[in-house]
């Protein structure tokens, strides 16, 4: 994985900057709407967020909060999300120049929109909730051209097909997460594969392979990266590391091996501490339970931290965790923690990944194994280190940031730009 900065069957993603006003005049700039499949004020900042970040930089965005792929239950946790859609729905649209919401914060030139609508995505609801998104995305509609659709989710109501350049940029296989609506994942993606000059981004291998054979003519592999500025800055010098294992991200049975993290926690008893941070069950049904049981062999829950917040947890520890089930879901995944917790200083322990497993081909710092394999793996790299392989470990992280990943993505639109016909 060490050639992260794209490869497919497309044009070369070379230096180069995008349109822009001052020098093409007015109306050039481009106008992005990007189909996001999580809230913008989420718990953990993931690729759209990144995304949106990078594009603003050069072009005016609008970020669509979930169309939610997701079918909702009546626990609490849905209900509340679902009334909170309501309230952002209904109140007034967040001008791009206007107050800054609270929460994430949003870059410059960029507006957030949430729109209501059913989430369910089949033939009783799509025509309602395809007048319904052209509502909420009318001022994109309407905006001057080059309009860009960028979207995380197939699922898109033919919005494609007012756009001049379309990027499906899919991090997962999402038809294989619980609960998802796979037959409205699928559809989505015939369609989209079907539409003419489209480019699709794939995160991981097995996503790009899975892309191919859904019909998309290109395909670019970009895998997972991460804000590694924040870790670097929290990393610690190798007196002041103790030996404890970090895992970050969302507590969830869909992803977690329970059995696994169980006996992590007991190894670690009385040798060092394993620690916890992320949301509850983002997506996943409750953790309760399970936090419980950890906490009960040991285990820290530090809560949901800010980002600097979470380096400064990190860079006190010796290892980053990736304790993730094996299952059609996470086959896909591609970790961007690989990269926060190596520019933390940590070495990486995870399952056998397809992803991590490649990773391993080229860094040393990071060790895919399986359950009979995994806390030996662990006692081992609990061992203290100097402050050379801290460094090594950092070092091993930097091409694999997001300053880089952002420039790589504006020059991808800026090549899709300049083959549109001069209208």
């Amino acid at each position: 994985m060490s050639q992260l900065v794209g490869s497919g069957a497309g044009t070369s993603l070379g230096m180069g900057s995008m349109p822009d006003v001052a020098r093409n005049g007015p109306g050039t700039t481009p106008n992005v709407l990007i189909l996001g499949t999580a809230e913008w004020d989420s718990a953990i900042a993931t690729n759209q967020h990144y995304v949106t970040r990078e594009l603003a930089a050069a072009a005016d965005v609008t970020f669509v909060e979930s169309l939610g792929l997701r079918r909702p239950t009546l626990r609490r946790a849905d209900v509340a999300r679902m009334a909170a859609r309501a309230r952002r729905a209904f109140a007034s649209a967040t001008p791009a120049d206007g107050p800054k919401t609270t929460g994430r914060p949003r870059p410059d030139r960029t507006r957030i929109v949430s729109p209501l609508v059913v989430p369910v995505h089949r033939a009783p609801t799509r025509v309602l909730n395809r007048t319904l998104l052209r509502r909420s995305t009318a001022a994109w509609l309407e905006s001057p051209r080059p309009r860009v659709l960028w979207t995380f989710t197939p699922v898109t109501y033919g919005l494609e097909n007012a756009a001049d350049v379309v990027i499906y940029h899919c991090v997962d296989l999402l038809a294989k997460f619980p609960g998802i609506d796979g037959v409205a994942v699928g559809k989505g993606e015939r369609n989209l594969a079907a539409q003419p000059g489209i480019v699709a981004i794939a995160t991981s291998q097995a996503v790009h392979e899975h892309l191919l054979s859904a019909g998309f003519p290109r395909v670019e592999l970009l895998q997972n990266v991460a804000d590694v500025s924040v870790f670097t800055e929290g990393s610690r010098p190798a007196v002041e590391r103790r030996p404890a294992a970090i895992f970050s991200g969302n507590l969830t049975t869909a992803k977690l091996d329970m059995p696994l993290l169980e006996s992590v926690a007991r190894a670690l008893q009385g040798r060092g501490e394993l620690l916890l941070a992320g949301p509850l069950a983002a997506g996943g049904g409750s953790f309760t339970a399970e936090l419980q049981q950890l906490e009960a062999l040991g285990a820290r829950y530090l809560g949901l931290l800010t980002p600097n917040e979470l380096a400064a947890a990190a860079g006190t520890c010796s290892v980053g965790l990736i304790p993730y089930s094996i299952n059609d879901y996470t086959t896909g995944v591609s970790p961007l923690k690989c990269f926060e917790y190596l520019s933390s200083g940590l070495s990486v322990l995870s399952t056998p990944l397809p992803s991590v497993q490649a990773l391993t081909r080229n860094n040393r710092h990071v060790i895919a194994a399986d359950s009979a394999d995994f806390v030996h793996h662990l006692s081992r790299m609990l061992a203290p280190v100097t402050d050379d392989v801290i460094t090594d470990r950092i070092d091993s992280a930097g091409r694999h940031g997001w300053d880089e990943r952002g420039q790589v993505l504006r020059n991808l639109l800026t090549a899709e730009l300049t083959h549109l016909p001069v209208r």
